[in-house]
């Protein structure tokens, strides 16, 4: 299959590159950074480029974008909408224009917003929360959610939108604790890209990809307000491993991201999970 691979210098986008190459695709990257998985300088904001490359591709997967933490570096509202959005738009007349079937989309987890809040207990986050955005990041993702919709039913095109979880640069000690439940390692969303190439979608899908959790909804005022007791239920060897590591534990859990649905429906089984990381 000849995919086109957006933002591929990115984390996510260069792993993913790397990964579906290796799984006998053949891969375009396209990026405005210069990497060793990126194979052409391209702004996605440019319509003439844009339908140029996709000439001949089978499938889009579109991870480029300009992320909450452009906003924070005071970029405008305007600056997010024109990449965002708009380029997201160039990408999706592009692939029809060009007979191209498969389009998925990489939104966030963070498009959940204020709905991730509650005093009482941590919050289950699955794919039936419904989003509540918090800035214009949030906001210009849900839109590009829509527009993926849109053309899904209006078009043909077989969007597919996957809300990927944190895989942020991290101490060893936070990025080992947000995998108990909101972190995903970049190779873990990489395989789950690679299940959606091969899935036929027939109706518009929304899928959580993170590294999943142990924990169950029983759990989730415990984790709010004692999460190492929860911890320790499933992981009774984790305080001594932490211990050694001069780890600390999270004083709070406000969230679970939950999986299930893309384990389900497309086989997803993330292998680099707290486990993994707690007995490497």
């Amino acid at each position: 299959m000849r995919v086109l691979v957006t933002g591929s210098s990115g984390r996510l986008g260069s792993v993913t590159v790397e990964h579906l190459k290796n799984s006998g695709h053949q891969v375009i990257g396209i990026d405005l950074i210069k990497h060793p998985s990126t194979d052409h300088l391209i702004d996605i904001q440019n319509k003439e480029d844009v339908g140029n490359i996709l000439q001949g591709v089978d499938f889009i997967v579109h991870t480029a974008a300009l992320h909450g933490k452009h906003y924070d570096l005071n970029y405008s509202r305007e600056a997010l909408i024109e990449v965002n959005i708009k380029g997201t738009l160039n990408l999706l007349n592009a692939a029809v224009k060009n007979g191209i079937k498969k389009f998925l989309y990489l939104s966030t987890t963070s498009i959940y917003g204020t709905a991730m809040q509650d005093e009482k207990q941590a919050v289950w986050v699955d794919e039936t929360l419904t989003e509540q955005p918090r800035d214009i990041y949030d906001i210009t993702k849900q839109c590009c959610e829509q527009l993926c919709k849109d053309f899904f039913y209006r078009e043909g095109l077989a969007t597919t939108v996957f809300r990927v979880a944190r895989f942020l640069p991290e101490s060893e000690n936070l990025t080992i604790n947000h995998r108990l439940y909101r972190g995903l390692d970049e190779r873990d969303g990489a395989e789950a890209i690679r299940l959606a190439l091969l899935h036929n979608f027939d109706q518009f899908e929304i899928f959580n990809i993170s590294s999943g959790t142990p924990f169950r909804k029983e759990d989730l005022a415990l984790l709010k307000h004692s999460p190492l007791e929860a911890i320790l239920k499933y992981f009774p060897e984790a305080e001594e491993i932490y211990r050694k590591n001069n780890w600390i534990f999270p004083k709070t859990i406000d969230r679970v991201y939950v999986s299930e649905k893309a384990k389900a429906v497309l086989g997803y089984q993330p292998k680099y999970t707290f486990d993994y990381l707690l007995h490497q």
